[in-house]
């Protein structure tokens, strides 16, 4: 279920361009994770003169959430502007438009510095709605930016091949083709003395004397910085995130709709989401169709995520043809702004960038700058809007409290004792927690009826997971990590693999 980025030929004949870690290194910085945000890091120090060193867990690089994103770089973050000016105030609401409008310039800018064929393209951007209830919010968003300095506009019309009934329209944003950009990030950090060390799982961070030490299964990274770009913190020591955001999952569909396009980028205000852009693959233009997001980790039945996409393009273009089916998951910031800068207190020296509210594509940038900033010792004029350290978002207490709740009700040592299961009744290709001799097991049976046993505990913070039966795989509802069937982590904050069981 790989996203068309990944499917690109770039991507499918560069699995040699890297190797992982095999001997001890001594650097000035040391990024964890070579997505988009890592990669954005370490291309902006590399041309500093920085020594460099990327390490990333996966077989390649930007093939996790960056490489299954829509991949739209606009500042136009669903209807948030309204909400910044009587949350933060207008100075703060004016910095979060500013220093998202210009990281859209910035990539631009690398884009044509570095020579990076990555389909580079300016679109208008718009959040629309179809529903009456919905139509004053965006009116007064509109109203909202504008007087923020920015000129968006309010329509009653859209390129859509539907009529909606009003939306608010950013003007010369943009998209692309974020694999084949990262690979252009990746290409220029090797080119100025940077190293990138793929299929390097790190396990920990020490802070040593005045150097961080950077631990992998083998090897050690020494460094005076730390740049943690792991998409959720996989530690959290002195750092909370873990009760200041969550992971949600969304579904995207790319769907062959023939030579009737449209411009721009869409998504609509109301729930559920739907989210529209055209992408070039291969010779086609193809309609990426989002939306179905969620909690990661819902108990919930999401063996229809892909038919509800498939059913909404349906109505529009009956005779369409759904090419590729993909999701992720990003972590999503109770106060809707991103977590940006010093990890923590305690800690300095390591910084982090998170939270990006499924908006990351501007926001990796922000985050970036910001970053490189602290490090070279200059001061960034967007970094008090998006502090890291921040514990003003634990005031959303109805987001929090229900944080806490599931949290809680999803620690094992809180769980009841539930009746033994007889695995004859578990019917093939479906997954279940239940007792054995005593202890929980997640068994899955799969289509042939060979039966998958796992200690279906998160090896994050000890969560009781969920069965994902449109995925075949087990959700932590806590923080998000997730784990294939049998036992393999696939997201983060989680770093090791479950626990198997044996059967008798």
């Amino acid at each position: 279920m790989d996203s068309i980025w990944l499917n690109d030929n770039l991507f499918l004949n560069s699995k040699e361009n890297f190797k992982n870690l095999e001997y001890d290194l001594t650097t000035d910085v040391c990024i964890v994770g070579a997505g988009i945000f890592g990669l954005t890091c370490g291309y902006y120090l590399a041309k500093q003169g920085l020594n460099v060193v990327i390490l990333e867990k996966e077989a390649d690089i930007a093939s996790k959430t960056s490489g299954h994103t829509t991949a739209k770089i606009t500042s136009q973050h669903n209807l948030i502007y309204k909400y910044l000016i009587d949350s933060v105030g207008m100075e703060q609401a004016k910095q979060y438009l500013c220093a998202n409008q210009e990281a859209i310039e910035n990539i631009a800018n690398i884009i044509k510095a570095e020579n990076i064929d990555c389909n580079f393209e300016r679109q208008d951007s718009y959040v629309y709605t179809l529903n009456e209830n919905e139509l004053e919010k965006i009116k007064l968003e509109n109203e909202a930016v504008n007087s923020l300095g920015f000129n968006s506009e309010f329509v009653t019309s859209t390129p859509l091949p539907f009529d909606v009934l009003g939306a608010i329209k950013f003007p010369n944003q943009a998209q692309f083709n974020p694999i084949k950009y990262a690979y252009g990030l990746a290409n220029a950090i090797i080119h100025n003395s940077g190293e990138i060390y793929t299929d390097t799982l790190v396990q920990n961070i020490e802070k040593e004397d005045d150097n961080f030490i950077t631990s992998t299964i083998t090897h050690k990274v020494k460094s005076k910085y730390v740049i943690l770009a792991s998409h959720y913190p996989f530690i959290d020591r002195l750092g909370y995130y873990f009760l200041k955001m969550y992971q949600s999952t969304s579904y995207v569909i790319a769907v062959d709709i023939g030579s009737k396009t449209f411009d721009g980028m869409y998504i609509n205000s109301e729930q559920p989401t739907f989210s529209y852009r055209f992408a070039n693959f291969q010779g086609k233009k193809l309609l990426l169709v989002g939306g179905a997001d969620h909690k990661t980790g819902s108990k919930i039945d999401l063996s229809n995520a892909y038919k509800i996409l498939e059913g909404e393009v349906k109505k529009y273009y009956p005779d369409c043809k759904v090419l590729y089916k993909w999701n992720t998951e990003d972590c999503i910031t109770l106060d809707k702004i991103p977590y940006i800068g010093e990890f923590s207190h305690f800690m300095p020296g390591m910084y982090i960038g998170t939270g990006f509210n499924k908006w990351g594509m501007t926001s990796s940038n922000v985050a970036a700058n910001i970053i490189v900033d602290r490090i070279l010792g200059r001061k960034n004029e967007y970094e008090n809007v998006f502090v890291s350290t921040r514990l003003h978002p634990i005031k959303n207490n109805q987001e929090l409290g229900n944080m806490i709740k599931e949290t809680a009700n999803s620690l094992v040592i809180n769980k009841f004792k539930v009746p033994e299961d007889d695995l004859k009744n578990i019917e093939n290709d479906t997954g279940h927690v239940f007792e054995y001799n005593g202890e929980k097991v997640g068994i899955y049976k799969d289509k042939d009826g060979k039966i998958f046993a796992v200690k279906p505990i998160c090896t994050h913070l000890g969560c009781l997971l969920s069965w994902n039966n449109l995925d075949k795989t087990w959700d932590c509802p806590c923080h998000g990590s997730r784990f294939d069937y049998e036992g393999h982590q696939l997201y983060n904050p989680a770093i090791r693999d479950l626990d198997e069981v044996e059967m008798e």
